[in-house]
């Protein structure tokens, strides 16, 4: 193995502290802030019809920790300072198996969301538990994670490891034939390191000062006042959007010479610019900090960048997506530089973000496991396995839009504290978002300023009520 200077590195050795990324540690002090949270919890499931050998199973889930050590460490602190320290395997992450032969879907279900919103106690059980949930006829197999061990990325990693092992022991291999990791997440937590005690890192940081100075976090009204301190609760919309509207999203932003992120972000932060009034605010777009040599490692790669918008009333839909298109270009080139430190330094009273954007393309997971993200049912040594999506990282932000871009088109999810708003307001949200979607893959050139916010039909109603007030 190579580390960031090129030199030969091993497996982590055991009861070693090792040190934190930035991001890690902001994640370890929300945790002990609120021990009894889950809205840093990551969770996949899979249906598996009939059930799967649950001893088959666990040797599978032993492979998987001992492959990534990331997943058997507890999260601890040494002198006050945040640590990792890697377990033997076999001490953490066994899978446990529940035995509900007669349970309902909806009692299936129920089982589910519960071993989703366990909180974890990272300094003793540390930050990944592997469940089955296994009735007569078929089970639910379900990784849940932490955040600070994993991003969205390494939960395809560990599904494709994990499903590739239980395929080897089924039938009859000694091991699943995985290539050698060649660096590990340790080599990142160093380069990082190393980012931030050099010129390069001083450049970044006065960027991002810059990009934050005089910019608020973009804010929609909400439905009820802000608590002063969050629950962090919150639920999920999930939406598949039309085959139609996906198709011409891919058309107008090749055509324009933009990504379908940038395309939908632009029309995101137009709407949000519509809906809240800001003309000038930020959001931030969780973006990946991983490197190609790091393609099969499990960790927290992942890091906010804030993404500037202005708008005017001459602003069109298709400035929109071309400042998006140009501040992510911008950000993505100082990715690296920690958002915890970001923050720090702008010496803001509030957040610089409360709403944050990113989109997923599913065929970074590779053969298979692209089309498992899509709903494909996959053979697994004879087992019928379905992915399953499962709502999580909920509550974190007021709202977060992600849109899924699989080999059929798009889906978004809108995850949304719960403290601030109704389902009924989302939905409407979703609503609205898809019109600025169709007017932006239509006629990008309209203004912002120009797009309705009500269709026909609530206008009409509107007009009615206030015929109906004006005569009473």
């Amino acid at each position: 193995m190579q580390s960031a200077h090129g030199t030969p590195t091993a497996e982590p050795v055991l009861d070693t502290r090792l040190p934190l990324s930035v991001g890690q540690e902001g994640l370890w002090l929300l945790q002990r802030l609120t021990p009894d949270s889950s809205t840093y919890n990551l969770a996949g499931g899979a249906r598996m019809t009939p059930a799967p050998d649950p001893a088959i199973l666990a040797r599978a889930v032993r492979a998987l920790t001992d492959r990534h050590p990331m997943l058997r460490s507890l999260y601890t602190e040494t002198d006050g300072q945040p640590c990792r320290v890697v377990q033997e395997v076999g001490t953490l992450g066994e899978l446990t198996v529940h035995e509900i032969p007669d349970a309902s879907d909806e009692e299936l279900d129920e089982l589910v969301k519960a071993e989703v919103r366990r909180p974890f106690r990272l300094d003793s059980e540390g930050p990944f538990r592997a469940v089955l949930l296994r009735r007569r006829g078929d089970a639910v197999a379900l990784v849940v994670t932490h955040h600070i061990a994993t991003d969205a990325f390494s939960q395809w990693l560990l599904w494709r490891d994990l499903l590739q092992a239980y395929k080897a022991f089924a039938t009859g291999a000694g091991h699943p034939g995985w290539d050698p990791l060649p660096v590990t997440y340790d080599d990142s937590v160093e380069r990082e390191q190393l980012l931030l005690e050099s010129s390069r890192g001083k450049r970044q940081a006065e960027f991002w000062q810059g990009e934050a100075a005089g910019a608020r976090a973009a804010e929609l009204p909400t439905d009820r006042p802000r608590p002063a301190v969050s629950s962090q609760s919150g639920a999920s919309l999930l939406r598949r959007l039309p085959d139609r509207l996906s198709d011409k999203v891919l058309r107008t932003a090749a055509s324009r010479g933009v990504s379908p992120f940038a395309l939908t972000l632009g029309a995101f932060q137009a709407l949000l610019h519509r809906w809240g009034g800001q003309r000038d605010f930020l959001l931030a777009c969780p973006a990946s900090t991983r490197r190609s040599s790091a393609a099969g490692v499990v960790g927290y790669f992942v890091n906010p960048v804030l993404i500037r918008a202005r708008f005017d009333r001459q602003t069109t839909l298709a400035d929109a997506m071309a400042q998006a298109a140009d501040r992510v270009r911008q950000a993505t080139a100082r990715v690296s530089y920690p958002y915890p430190l970001v923050a720090r330094d702008a010496g803001t009273a509030g957040p610089l973000y409360r709403i944050s954007v990113t989109m997923v393309s599913t065929d970074r997971f590779g053969s298979g496991m692209g089309g498992a993200a899509s709903g494909e049912p996959m053979n697994v040594a004879g087992i019928e396995t379905t992915y399953m999506e499962i709502p999580h990282l909920e509550g974190q932000c007021d709202l977060s839009l992600e849109i899924t871009r699989d080999v059929y088109g798009l889906t978004v999810a809108l995850r949304y504290d719960t403290d601030l708003f109704e389902q009924a307001t989302v939905e409407r949200l979703f609503d609205l978002f898809v019109r600025f979607l169709e007017a932006a893959a239509d006629d990008p050139d309209q203004r912002v300023s120009r797009i309705p916010l009500t269709d026909d039909a609530e206008r009409r109603a509107l007009l009615a009520l206030g015929g109906t007030g004006g005569s009473s």
